[in-house]
């Protein structure tokens, strides 16, 4: 069925004033579908309020009631960002941030992809020429970055198809972030002699346990439902419902996180009964997530051990131990042969990043280290090639195999955490990198402790384990003084998510007790007490 029947079927007939609203509604649901189903081809613009010019055909800007959208649309390179792309958007965002008129901003791409990152591919060849694009690129797309996450309203973002890094850059910050069985999630820099920036791991180190140290060191590549599972998704959907959702969404006339939350929860997508006997996989992006019980308790103690080496030597040891399950043993070496691909000066920086960032817990702070790390691969006085051999590899040259990284051994002194941080976060400006201009400025001090969004990343997606266990200790606000049972967890984590119905209840329920069996014990009147 349709979304515009679907729509009219939750309308039901209607007769007099009242027809005209619905007519209305049909009209946005059919430009906003127009809008999601939109190429680079400028006869299939959308035509409703239209805001862009013949030089915005990279980015497309619509206004539908209070509400604002931006579509990216360069889809013959999957909507990776170019310089002119973060110009627009930069300029458009802290327009609609300053509007009184705009409630809600929604991003969207294609079909294929959100955003399959920064074109790196041209900074290098630009390198190669001795222009110095690459760090005028980083810094203004750092600063809309920053600016995506001081919003102040609002922000939903469809990462349906392709997300990656810098596509992660301009979702993450997303209050509501809806995925599909068509969402590619992944931070891959590692791959290319790079690390994870755009602001990433102020987000990623907010997820559970040390799956956020996984994804930056390995760059691993989420599939569909598991993108929801693991806390990058708030929200999980079928596609043919996405331009219902934002249909409804764009008709509220002040909208607020928990109502928009509401709306796309009550279309939580079931996995099919074929999907759900599998484990999530580019060929079955619908199963659940393998990153659970042995392994993911596997995972958890070696990612975060503090090096390199010492997460290469945990991965080596578990394919022998015997104690572990085969599918463990599966697990890990299937990690440590993607370790020896990437480059390992680049895996020691995002390991790197990764900590900081998580004892930093400021997304200003993030980005600043972001902005000198950029600059240490390719600024002038750069510290390693590699990310130039990564880039030309794999994006330029095309090769099947991995390019000679220096050093090429986990072993070597230039990856101590010393040298790591002497060469990509030295503490101070290094030559030629640029000054970031984080606009609005930070409501707290630098360093100062961590910041307003911390913790908020989760809020409207499946509950994480840090919020469940400051209900179980307390200190949750609402969770009382008294010692909870598991029903009364459950309950409390239901109520707070609206009160959903169906398979999103369900989801919220399930994960729950999952936290509660791994991760608490009970007393002889079954209250619980974190372990």
């Amino acid at each position: 069925m349709s979304s515009l029947a679907r729509l009219f079927l939750r309308m039901g007939p209607s007769a007099g004033p009242s027809s005209r609203v619905s007519v209305t509604a049909a009209n946005r649901l059919s430009t906003i579908s127009r809008h999601l189903s939109s190429s680079a081809n400028s006869n299939n613009k959308a035509t409703s309020s239209k805001m862009s010019s013949p030089h915005d055909d990279l980015v497309l800007f619509e206004s539908h009631h209070n509400a604002r959208l931006y579509k990216l649309n360069r889809s013959s390179k999957l909507n990776s960002l170019n310089q002119e792309m973060i110009d627009l958007l930069s300029k458009k965002i802290k327009n609609w941030r300053e509007l009184e008129s705009c409630k809600v901003i929604i991003g969207t791409g294609d079909q294929r992809a959100f955003c399959a990152g920064g074109d790196v591919k041209q900074l290098v060849l630009d390198l190669k020429e001795g222009k110095d694009t690459a760090l005028p690129f980083f810094k203004s797309e750092f600063e809309l970055n920053w600016t995506l996450g001081r919003l102040g309203k609002p922000y939903v973002a469809v990462i349906d198809g392709v997300t990656m890094g810098g596509g992660a850059g301009l979702s993450l910050p997303a209050n509501i972030r809806i995925a599909t069985p068509r969402t590619i999630f992944a931070m891959p820099e590692t791959k290319i002699g790079y690390a994870p920036d755009v602001g990433a791991n102020y987000y990623l180190a907010q997820l559970d346990g040390a799956i956020g140290a996984w994804l930056a060191v390995t760059g691993q590549e989420l599939y569909g439902r598991a993108v929801y599972e693991l806390g990058i998704a708030t929200h999980y959907v079928t596609p043919n419902l996405l331009p219902t959702i934002i249909n409804e969404i764009t008709s509220l006339d002040s909208p607020t996180p928990q109502q928009i939350s509401s709306i796309v929860s009550s279309y939580t997508s079931s996995p099919s009964s074929s999907s759900s006997e599998g484990e999530s996989s580019k060929t079955n992006p619908d199963g659940y997530s393998n990153i659970k019980g042995e392994i993911r308790e596997f995972l958890d103690k070696t990612f975060s051990l503090k090096s390199i080496p010492e997460i290469d030597k945990a991965l080596t040891k578990a394919q022998s131990d015997e104690s572990l399950s085969e599918d463990t043993k599966k697990w890990a070496k299937a990690q440590q042969d993607i370790l020896n691909q990437r480059s390992p000066t680049s895996t020691a920086v995002a390991l790197t990043g990764y900590r900081k960032a998580k004892e930093a817990r400021r997304l200003d702070r993030t980005l600043l280290n972001d902005i000198s790390m950029a600059t240490a691969f390719c600024g002038p006085h750069r510290s390693t090639d590699d990310f130039i051999k990564g880039v030309s590899s794999v994006l330029i040259d095309r090769s099947k195999t991995a390019p000679e990284w220096i050093p090429g051994d986990l072993s070597d002194p230039k990856l101590s955490l010393g040298e790591i941080t002497k060469n990509f976060y030295p503490g101070k400006p290094s030559e030629g990198q640029p000054e970031l201009e984080l606009v609005p400025s930070s409501a707290s001090k630098l360093d100062s402790g961590r910041d307003s969004s911390w913790n908020q990343f989760r809020k409207f997606g499946l509950p994480s384990e840090s919020d469940i266990r400051s209900s179980v200790d307390g200190y949750s606000p609402g969770s009382g003084a008294f010692a909870l049972t598991e029903q009364e967890l459950v309950s409390q984590f239901v109520e707070n998510h609206g009160s959903p119905q169906g398979q999103r209840r369900k989801e919220i329920e399930d994960r729950v007790r999952d936290v509660v069996q791994r991760r608490c014990k009970k007393d002889k009147q079954g209250y619980l007490e974190w372990k």
